[in-house]
């Protein structure tokens, strides 16, 4: 999944090893980061830049915040402008995991109910477990149920794969789909 990863560039100084740490794992688990602004941004520069440098960077961001299947932000250190970009990112209807350390539980986003919104204590250590687990549901978040219709001589047959090759019916569309995307080099692009 592609994944967009921020927080708060007031956090840096203090988190920096829990944001590389994350920006990592994400990578490690498999998936591709849609930016690295928050690994690179030098907090004393990005507090002294031109308005024109923020509009640019705030377009830029929202491009890649659209361009992501699934968000992810460390929330440690209360952030207006993340609590902004996290309802921005539920209107857009993406998933959104919020990682918080230890005695840094973010207080308003426990009032949030929406279904893909998902908030984890974390530390170092347990990481890579707690960001598997929540990508894994985001990926569920981010599928859409599709209803067709179908002949009974195609119900038949799909009733006999799954007997035979004792898979569900929409398992072996799903992989009939991605042989033929794959064939295609289909590459899809945002809906945004």
């Amino acid at each position: 999944m592609r994944v967009y990863f921020s927080s708060t560039v007031k956090a840096k100084n203090k988190l920096d090893k829990n944001f590389k740490a994350i920006y990592k794992t994400i990578e490690k688990l498999g998936h591709k980061n849609v930016s690295n602004f928050l690994i690179k941004v030098k907090p004393e520069e990005f507090y002294r830049r031109s308005s024109n440098t923020a509009g640019y960077e705030y377009k830029d961001m929202v491009k890649k915040v659209k361009s992501a299947d699934v968000v992810v932000f460390e929330v440690s250190l209360s952030s207006l402008g993340i609590g902004y970009l996290v309802n921005m990112v539920l209107a857009m209807e993406k998933p959104v995991v919020l990682l918080h350390t230890k005695d840094h539980s973010p207080y308003l986003f426990k009032f949030l109910k929406n279904e893909k919104l998902q908030i984890y204590e974390y530390s170092l250590d347990n990481l890579e477990d707690i960001l598997a687990s929540a990508l894994d549901v985001a990926k569920e978040a981010t599928n859409v149920r599709f209803t067709f219709f179908v002949t009974p001589k195609i119900l038949h047959f799909f009733d006999h794969i799954a007997r035979c090759k004792k898979i569900p019916r929409a398992v072996y569309l799903r992989r009939l789909i991605d042989g033929a995307m794959k064939k295609e080099k289909f590459k899809p692009q945002s809906p945004f």
